[in-house]
């Protein structure tokens, strides 16, 4: 799951939640913010993201901006905070996001060569 600002999307369910209540996002949109999130901070090319969201279809950039413009639409006050746009290449989640969720790392469990014992 990645939590910024008042969101936290949560890939295995597939739901974004605002404040804790879930937000209608479609299929798209989700798959494109899911790819936003998993990458925060760094831009995600326009390519990159029509590739993942449409593996099989040729689609005109015009869906992806279409679709970005939902999330933005979703995210409140036009997406600027969130979602930062370069011209002609792609986008770039720009909320600082965290990780939640990730498996706590276990304590390490000595594997050193023991004495065999033997029976009497």
């Amino acid at each position: 799951m990645y939590k910024f600002g008042q969101f936290v999307l949560d890939p295995e369910e597939r739901l974004l939640l605002r404040d804790g209540k879930p937000v209608s996002l479609t299929p798209k949109a989700f798959d494109i913010l899911l790819a936003l999130a998993e990458n925060s901070g760094h831009l995600v090319k326009k390519d990159d993201l029509m590739r993942r969201v449409w593996p099989d279809a040729f689609v005109e950039e015009a869906n992806l901006a279409q679709n970005i413009s939902v999330i933005r639409r979703v995210l409140d006050t036009n997406g600027e905070q969130y979602i930062e746009t370069v011209p002609k290449i792609g986008y770039r989640l720009t909320a600082k996001t965290q990780i939640l969720g990730e498996p706590q790392s276990q304590p390490e469990v000595s594997h050193g060569a023991e004495s065999p014992r033997f029976s009497d």
